[in-house]
Formats: C-alpha cells, structure tokens, sequence
C-alpha cells in the first residue's frame, strides 16, 4: 500500500482526488476550506477561503490561522520531495507582514533543499489582491522507518 508520500505524488494531476484525500483525512483542512490547486516537485500552492468563523477583532484572519495555512502548504510541499516514510514539522520561522482580510488567500510553497534527514521550504501568503502577507521559512523532518498514528 503506498504511503501518504507516494499518493501526493499519484494524485498530482488530479487535484479533485487528492482534495478529497485531504478533506477525509484532515479535519482542520476540512474544516478551514483549504484546497489545493497547483502540486508539483517542490512546489504546492493552496487556497483558503475567508470566513468571518477564522477571524480575529477588526475582522482579519487570525495569526494562528495563517501559522496553520502556511504549516500545511510547507507539509505537502515537503510530500512531494520527500523520499522517506513520513514526515514532521521541525520548526517555522514566520513574519508576519500585514494584516489580510480579502480573501480567498493563496499560499504558496517552495522547497529550498532536500536533504536526506530535512526539507526546507519557503511559504508565502498572499489575499486575493496580491498583497504579501506572510513570508515563513520551515524545516521538516523526514522519517523513514515509520509512518506516524495515533497509538
């Protein structure tokens, strides 16, 4: 049976399939909306719909939000030049640009390096005018003896 790497990577040119693998295997993806729409070696790009439910006073979209919407477009960008089993976020380093309420939201992301034990990936996010919001910078740990489940 493939791992959830080796599916990204199956699925890329069918974004229908692999939003639907995500939506009934992530429940915060689901809930937040997030699609993706582009997927290739090293790159991902995501959308997140606004909603007044993500917000914060002033009716912007919350930090944690955007920290959540960046950590994903980094891990499926990792999927797809991970050569391991899994994977884990090893750490995130965001700065927070501006603050974004027009949406929809594209977030994108780039693989930097791909090494044998991390993969670095740059995120940005972007409201639907153009305006950079966030510029991060995250490390992922590739595992390769296991893929990671509740115990």
């Amino acid at each position: 049976m493939a791992n959830r790497i080796e599916q990204i990577m199956k699925f890329s040119d069918d974004l229908e399939t692999l939003n639907k693998m995500f939506e009934q295997n992530e429940n915060l993806f689901a809930y937040l909306g997030i699609k993706i729409t582009k997927i290739s070696k090293g790159y991902c790009e995501l959308s997140l719909p606004y909603s007044e439910k993500i917000t914060r006073a002033g009716n912007v979209l919350h930090g944690g939000i955007m920290m959540t919407a960046v950590d994903y477009a980094g891990g499926i960008t990792t999927m797809t030049v991970n050569d391991g089993m899994d994977q884990v976020t090893q750490e995130v380093k965001v700065n927070f640009l501006a603050p974004m309420s027009a949406g929809p939201f594209r977030i994108e992301g780039k693989a930097i390096k791909a090494g044998r034990t991390a993969v670095i990936v740059e995120i940005k996010l972007f409201d639907s005018e153009g305006r950079l919001g966030i510029v991060a910078l995250g490390t992922w740990y590739v595992i390769r003896d296991r893929i990671i489940k509740k115990s």
